[in-house]
């Protein structure tokens, strides 16, 4: 699997549990057969198990104090090549956010479980190459987009989901598969790659989504250029911020502004659900931007938080 082993993130997650609390009425039907928001269902942090695409697999969701009947906004949170849902917990400190604003997270395994050196995720193919070598990273081979939607309906069991709001982040490789997302599936409302890349756009089923993308100016596990124009593009493939403002409809001219560590650009004359937004971060790696120390070394303290900003985008483009 090359070199990608430092593909990974690290350390865990506190399981302590929490209590619950959101909007409005009952959606979906989960597997079940009930309402949802009616099985009663662990709060706080909990392992879960589903069968999807004729495997069982597993992840890990957060659901803050709240009533299980009300409709809650659910972000999905992808990890990176040889790493797991518990390592993306600590890095990205969603638990403290979905307390203050009041949103279900679930963090999923990749194919092969937690903390292996497999292939996680289906990332579509001819995608960004990896490191110096440009050599295509591993990519899973399996349904994760039924995964996607036995989580979906897991969750809605304990907690319904506002449906409108179902967005999608990840590390790495989970980068990769948030781009794919934002590309094929019209039920994710807008989607924020981290250090990830992406495939040419033009087998997209969505016709554009909101995105905001984060990458290190100094990483060499997965080249900025996947993501930022100013950068030498990975193996000639187009970056991303620029193949979604294209997508969109974009203007190629940006506005920036200044974050701490690094730049924010906003590319001009995005139409209403298709703003493009990339932020880098000047002499960081492969880490997420934000992270605590206390996550170990692909976490990025001195930085912006990657988990506020994205948030902050999402409540500003892709809310009604």
């Amino acid at each position: 699997m090359k070199r990608l082993a430092v593909l990974a993130l690290l350390a865990g997650c506190d399981s302590s549990p929490a209590k619950l609390d959101p909007d409005a009425a009952p959606d979906a039907t989960p597997p079940f057969g009930g309402p949802c928001g009616s099985r009663a269902g662990a709060r706080g942090l909990s392992m879960r198990s589903v069968m999807a695409g004729g495997l069982a697999r597993t992840y890990l969701v957060y659901l803050p104090p709240g009533t299980p009947t009300d409709r809650m906004p659910l972000v999905l949170v992808h990890h990176g090549y040889s790493m797991s849902g518990q390592k993306m917990c600590d890095i990205t400190e969603y638990k403290a956010l979905a307390d203050a604003e009041r949103i279900a997270v679930a963090f999923p395994n990749g194919q092969g479980g937690p903390d292996v050196f497999q292939a996680p995720w289906n990332v579509g193919v001819n995608v960004c190459p990896t490191g110096s070598g440009g050599s295509q990273p591993p990519i899973a081979t399996g349904d994760d987009f039924a995964f996607v939607d036995a989580i979906k309906a897991d969750v809605a069991a304990d907690q319904c989901i506002d449906e409108e709001h179902v967005f999608a982040t990840g590390f790495s490789m989970g980068g990769y598969f948030s781009h794919h997302l934002g590309c094929m599936r019209p039920d994710i409302r807008s989607v924020a790659p981290h250090s990830g890349g992406t495939h040419e756009l033009s087998g997209c089923i969505n016709a554009k989504r909101p995105i905001i993308m984060f990458h290190g100016k100094s990483d060499s596990i997965i080249r900025p250029g996947c993501n930022d124009p100013a950068s030498p593009p990975a193996g000639g493939t187009q970056p991303a911020a620029a193949a979604w403002a294209a997508r969109n409809g974009c203007a190629m001219t940006t506005t920036s502004r200044t974050v701490q560590g690094g730049t924010c650009v906003r590319y001009d004359g995005c139409p209403v659900g298709g703003q493009v937004e990339l932020c880098t971060f000047d002499g960081m790696g492969h880490c997420w931007a934000g992270g605590p120390s206390s996550a170990g070394v692909y976490a990025c303290p001195s930085y912006e938080s990657a988990t506020q900003l994205q948030w902050r985008f999402w409540r500003t483009y892709a809310w009604d």
